[in-house]
């Protein structure tokens, strides 16, 4: 039970540090797939922006009810690996079962870890709603649920079906 009640208290703890709702996300420049640069001014939005690590069992959890809802909005999903050892290969590869999200990469400019400092996340899997004027909408620290998360998109301004 006490695991419990501090693994509860964190969570809450490092929310309040992240970038929150209202306030704009951090820039950043990485790379999509093909190599081209993907900054927090040229990404798509509304959007959602997801912290994850390939060794992380909530992640892979998470990430079917997370592409399910990517493929049914059509809403941009960037998912951006907050662990330094995940190489390209291991995301890439990793991605291959979830073709609608959008996996960014280093950069001469950053790396995905130096970009997840900046957002203050602090776990695995961090999700960010953001809408058209790339502001914080609604933060998810550990799983997203469904409706919460589509929800966050009515609010971020996404056309729904």
């Amino acid at each position: 039970m006490g695991r419990i009640w501090l693994l509860a208290l964190f969570t809450l703890w490092g929310a309040a540090l992240a970038v929150r709702p209202g306030e704009p996300i951090p820039s950043f420049s990485l790379l999509d797939p093909a190599g081209n640069p993907v900054t927090w001014e040229t990404m798509k939005k509304p959007a959602v922006i997801v912290f994850w690590a390939s060794w992380c069992p909530v992640c892979r959890a998470e990430f079917p009810g997370l592409h399910q809802v990517a493929q049914e909005t059509k809403v941009p999903f960037y998912v951006i690996s907050a662990e330094p050892r995940d190489t390209r290969q291991v995301v890439l590869s990793y991605m291959r079962a979830y073709p609608r999200f959008i996996p960014l990469l280093a950069s001469a400019k950053d790396r995905p870890h130096e970009v997840a400092a900046r957002f203050r996340v602090l776990g695995h899997p961090w999700t960010f709603v953001v809408d058209g004027e790339g502001k914080v909408v609604a933060l998810f620290a550990g799983r997203a649920g469904r409706e919460a998360l589509l929800d966050a998109l009515l609010l971020a301004g996404a056309d729904l079906p």
